[in-house]
């Protein structure tokens, strides 16, 4: 499979610019995203659940529709409970 794009980095990326092109000029060229705000950034992405691994045009493919589920994942839905009915 080829290599994908690893969202988190794509839109760590796109905050440092807006961060180093908008704000940074405004505060006098302090060095906001290099003095620690791209750390928190990260952090922020990992807590928020935007995933470490590569997307490919697959996983986008699946999600939207075009493709069906995966056939080398076992879904294994877990037992449903059974209702005693009362007496």
């Amino acid at each position: 499979m080829t290599g994908g794009v690893r969202l988190d980095l794509l839109i760590l990326e796109c905050v440092g610019q807006v961060v180093k092109t908008c704000v940074e000029p405004r505060c006098k060229d302090m060095p906001i995203w290099d003095g620690g705000l791209r750390d928190v950034m990260a952090e922020k992405l990992k807590e928020v659940g935007i995933s470490s691994e590569p997307v490919t045009i697959v996983h986008v493919a699946r999600a939207v529709g075009i493709l069906g589920p995966d056939p080398d994942v076992i879904v294994v839905n877990p037992p449903r409970k059974r209702r005693v009915p009362r007496v």
